[in-house]
């Protein structure tokens, strides 16, 4: 196709602004549409649109009738993906979805037959393979800098997002709480950075009297263990159970038959390798991570780049998180992959 795109951002909360003014960036974008429903964020949506030239639509139907838009990126709560995603491949235009894929692996399956079905391109934007910190882990791994990955700890925690429309992340069957929305990110980098599947997961989450945020009906705070089948073991934490305020905050590490590495958001030099008598820190160029995820895709639309996160990653990510889910509401229980049935009604 032409190297000149047209892009269609549905959504104008913090994701769809953030999407937004990254495609703004991207060689390749000659057009840029908004997509905004809600009368509560019209003002806000007329605001980005002015900023960024951008063509102002309030019906999805009539934006997807726009010739010009080649490429729709979703950025709504993930109740909604299923729907705006297929009505997007319908009409022809390839895809971005914000993560998770969907909350019910059934409808996973739907988006990504409806890909195939209307021969589009399609993408889930997990976007941490695109943070330079962990692509750089990612390719020390790779290469054997630390040996072959045995053990991994993964934490990820902040503040309930309290700013989310109506609330929606705080409802168990509209987000799947903080062992869904949250931890799926690094449940996906898990799974990319060990090359394996996953065969067992056991999660751990305060029972309802017990959590933090009492007036929310999701989970907010959970520990997993997860099994791979070639004998992995990594430990995941997710929580949205510290004080409003509290900055958003992430670690990982990687110990591997040669060495250990760890990735530390609050460290101006976030990456570190340790060998036996030796120990560096390394520093990594700070790119925007939301903008080489976008750029990505594009050049996946226009030169046909292969994918970095494949529709079945997605999926897999997805089935993780739900046993995760499944494991914490049965009070630890070991759960198996693949799942056989469904964890949110």
């Amino acid at each position: 196709m032409s190297e000149k795109v047209g892009v269609g951002v549905v959504g104008s909360g913090f994701m769809g602004t953030t999407h937004a003014n990254a495609w703004r960036r991207v060689p390749y974008v000659n057009y840029l549409a908004l997509c905004e429903t809600l009368p509560q964020r019209l003002e806000k949506a007329k605001e980005i649109a002015f900023k960024l030239n951008a063509k102002l639509y309030t019906d999805y139907d009539k934006m997807l009738e726009d010739s010009n838009i080649h490429i729709v990126d979703i950025c709504l709560p993930t109740p909604l993906h299923k729907t705006f995603a297929i009505k997007a491949m319908e009409a022809g235009k390839h895809v971005l979805l914000e993560k998770p894929i969907a909350l019910r692996l059934k409808d996973a399956r739907e988006i990504i037959d409806a890909a195939k079905k209307h021969g589009v391109k399609f993408m889930v934007a997990h976007v941490l393979r695109f943070f330079p910190e962990y692509a750089r882990a990612k390719y020390l791994v790779e290469v054997g800098a630390i040996g072959e990955p045995r053990i991994a700890r993964a934490y990820r925690y902040s503040s309930f997002p309290a700013w989310s429309v109506k609330g929606w992340y705080g409802e168990h069957r509209l987000s799947g709480g903080v062992l869904v929305d949250l931890a799926i990110h690094d449940y996906d980098f898990l799974r990319w950075v060990f090359m394996d599947e996953v065969d067992r997961v056991c999660a751990l989450a305060p029972p309802p009297e017990k959590k933090v945020i009492k007036e929310i009906t999701a989970v907010d705070h959970g520990i997993v263990l997860i099994k791979f089948r070639k004998g992995g073991i990594a430990y995941v934490m997710a929580s949205w159970s510290y004080p409003q305020g509290y900055p958003f905050s992430t670690y990982l590490e990687i110990v591997g038959t040669k060495g250990i590495l760890h990735v530390d958001n609050k460290s101006t030099a976030p990456l570190g390798v340790a060998k036996p008598n030796s120990y560096e820190r390394q520093q990594v160029y700070p790119e925007d991570p939301y903008y080489l995820e976008i750029l990505h895709f594009a050049e996946h639309v226009v030169k046909g780049v292969p994918l970095r996160v494949t529709a079945e990653d997605a999926y897999k990510a997805l089935e993780i998180a739900l046993a995760a889910l499944k494991s914490a509401l049965e009070g630890g229980a070991p759960v198996n992959l693949p799942l056989k049935e469904e964890v949110i009604p």
